[in-house]
């Protein structure tokens, strides 16, 4: 055996060991673009948009108005509907009235009932008197039922003129659309005086005081870090410090990499998505920025 095979075969072990040493000892990483938890808030109503108050660049409270949407048609139709509710609350009172006055004539139709009832055995009445007796009884007791059913329905029709009227409050209170949370207006669809219809986008607002990054690394530097673990964020902006993160969330399943990785090489190992949680509370950070990640 030659003096360069003998050499060669004793360094591939140390090569070997060193080049897993390196690797054991890189730091997982990568790269990626930063994101923000967005919302997109829509008119819930029709009409026409009176004014928003919003502008891309805003900032925003959850609970502020945004805008307005025209009011007078829904005003008009709570209004008939407040007077269908008056209405409909009146018969109801008369019907309360028609079962008392039913219930008294029954009863006076009863204690006659009893009376003939009482005689017809002494031979006092006759069988006529009785029947006549009976019959009246008995058609008291159905106009008391009568009455109670008309009191059921004109009830019942009071309650869908409540219920028409809560559905009316509601599409009001839509004509005064709110923000869900806060954050920034980063898009503005719609301009004062356009007709806005349910549906239709109005603003979308990120939340920038917490971004996340999506980074993608092999099975084998899954193991090194778990959830919770810290993060060292580098926007490449040239400041001397990194920001802190940490990682909030490691995918279950294996995936190809995404194509927005440069590389045919790289898009094609199988690996999986890290989340990693940056606060950003001056909003140095901002959305599709470029960063660089390391996880500790």
């Amino acid at each position: 055996m030659s003096k360069n095979s003998l050499f060669i075969i004793m360094t591939l072990p140390l090569a070997f060991l060193l080049s897993s040493c390196s690797k054991d000892n890189e730091i997982p990483g990568g790269s990626g673009l930063i994101e923000a938890t967005e919302v997109t808030l829509a008119a819930e109503t029709a009409g026409q948009l009176k004014a928003l108050f919003f502008e891309e660049g805003d900032s925003i409270a959850t609970g502020d108005t945004i805008g307005i949407i025209d009011t007078i048609t829904i005003r008009l139709r709570l209004q008939e509907a407040e007077a269908v509710r008056k209405t409909v609350a009146t018969r109801l009172r008369t019907a309360s009235l028609a079962i008392e006055q039913a219930d008294q004539n029954r009863e006076l139709a009863r204690k006659e009932f009893e009376r003939v009832s009482a005689l017809i055995k002494s031979g006092s009445a006759n069988q006529q008197q009785y029947d006549k007796a009976e019959t009246a009884f008995n058609l008291a007791q159905l106009a008391r039922q009568q009455a109670v059913a008309a009191y059921d329905a004109t009830a019942a029709e009071l309650t869908r003129a409540e219920a028409s009227i809560d559905l009316l409050k509601k599409q009001f209170s839509d004509c005064f659309p709110v923000s869900p949370k806060s954050g920034i207006v980063v898009n503005k669809y719609v301009e004062a005086g356009e007709l806005v219809t349910p549906g239709k986008q109005l603003l979308r607002i990120a939340k920038l005081d917490t971004v996340w990054v999506k980074i993608y690394l092999p099975p084998s530097e899954l193991t090194r870090f778990s959830l919770g673990a810290a993060a060292y964020i580098d926007p490449e902006d040239g400041r001397s410090e990194p920001l802190n993160g940490f990682v909030s969330w490691i995918s279950s399943e294996a995936e190809f990499t995404p194509k927005n990785v440069q590389t045919k090489e790289a898009r094609a190992d199988l690996v999986y998505a890290v989340k990693i949680m940056v606060p950003n509370p001056e909003g140095a950070l901002k959305i599709g920025m470029p960063i660089s990640a390391e996880i500790k």
